[in-house]
């Protein structure tokens, strides 16, 4: 009918504005409170702005990830809201019509929200997790291979330095170089700077005001030689030292073909030894959880829709505090259930997918019981 198709547009168009607010919000403050947590070490590790540039962009699909669901279920309430206010939805009874054609609209959301929802699980968020990690390492390497007070052996140089600034200058720079047997030299500068190269897996030293000494040859062992230095560039290749550390030894770093290697592997008997994660389990959970975690959109539509619009004349507290609850039962489940999975009292299959099972059912009630009501 050209009325439900009318007003089934509308109520979208309508949801969309406050989902797209609500997801605004609580991916700012999601993102924020990720940057927070890291910036001031990641600054002591030297961290610069294009590396800080570069967690945003990997932290943000994360944040989505965990923004959507909650900021359609906010939608749905405020949504709902702003029809009872301006007296839409007594209109829309007075016309005799079942308070369930707002569930098609919401349910056709919902779908929505579960395929960009599923999206992100399956190809972007665990590619964003292991970016963040190689990130995270590149960091740590370059400054831990430089922290002030430490003598560090990199091959076949022996470096250490005495201070370092936040911006990177470093003060007081010893190097011994032992790269060339035949001759070895010591470098010691009284100021430098550092610039690690991702793509040669190098650290760069620009030193400033220093000596370069050269170890006696067996020719010629009377001889020694020291060279003053107003500018000296040196290189260190840590390459050796990055290795291939970058790889996914997590359950949410791996893509679903990973996944699915690593839990054929422990079938096997493999005690999967590079991995950070030992049970086969914990890659099974996280499978699972991948294919049934993106339903969360369309199971809250079913079931918040008909709570909206049973308590829209009853407060904006009860509401809220509904919209929590929901939001709140849903994981709380989810986690009971992966802890039923460890105790091997589920089948892993049957545990993820339960709070989807329970949801859909009440999500089904609920609309049956809604069926023949008009608000008055």
């Amino acid at each position: 009918m050209r009325i439900a198709r009318t007003l089934s547009l509308y109520v979208m168009i309508e949801t969309l504005a406050y989902c797209g607010l609500a997801f605004f919000l609580l991916t700012l403050v999601i993102l924020t409170q990720n940057l927070v947590k890291r910036l001031d070490e990641l600054s002591l590790l030297g961290m610069t702005s294009e590396d800080l540039f570069a967690v945003v962009q990997c932290i943000f699909p994360i944040a989505v990830s965990y923004s959507i669901p909650l900021a359609f279920l906010i939608g749905i309430l405020l949504s709902v809201r702003r029809f009872g206010a301006d007296g839409e939805i007594r209109a829309i009874a007075s016309a005799g019509i079942s308070p369930n054609v707002f569930l098609v609209p919401y349910l056709a959301l919902g779908l929505i929200a579960t395929a960009i929802f599923g999206w992100l699980l399956t190809s972007v968020e665990h590619e964003s997790r292991r970016e963040l990690v190689q990130l995270f390492k590149t960091a740590a390497a370059r400054g831990a291979i430089l922290e002030p007070g430490v003598f560090r052996r990199i091959g076949p140089r022996l470096v250490f330095v005495e201070d370092r600034d936040r911006d990177g200058t470093l003060h007081g720079v010893m190097i011994l170089d032992q790269s060339q047997k035949d001759r070895s030299f010591r470098v010691f500068a009284d100021r430098g700077r550092f610039r690690f190269n991702e793509r040669n897996s190098e650290i760069e030293l620009e030193l400033w005001d220093g000596d370069l000494h050269f170890a006696p040859t067996p020719e010629a062992p009377e001889r020694y030689e020291r060279i003053h230095f107003n500018e000296f560039g040196f290189h260190l290749d840590v390459g050796h030292i990055l290795g291939g550390d970058f790889g996914p030894v997590r359950p949410k770093q791996m893509n679903l073909a990973e996944l699915q290697d690593v839990i054929e592997r422990g079938r096997r008997g493999d005690p999967l030894h590079e991995l950070d994660q030992k049970d086969p389990i914990e890659y099974e959970i996280e499978l699972h959880r991948r294919r049934a975690l993106p339903f969360a959109p369309s199971l809250f539509a079913a079931v918040a829709g008909p709570i909206a619009l049973m308590t829209e004349d009853r407060g904006r507290t009860l509401g809220l505090l509904l919209v929590l609850t929901i939001a709140f039962g849903y994981y709380a489940l989810a986690a009971a259930m992966q802890s039923a999975a460890h105790l091997s009292w589920l089948g892993i299959g049957l545990a993820i997918w339960t709070p989807n099972i329970i949801f859909a059912a009440l999500g089904l009630f609920l609309a049956l019981r809604e069926r023949r009501r008009i608000p008055e």
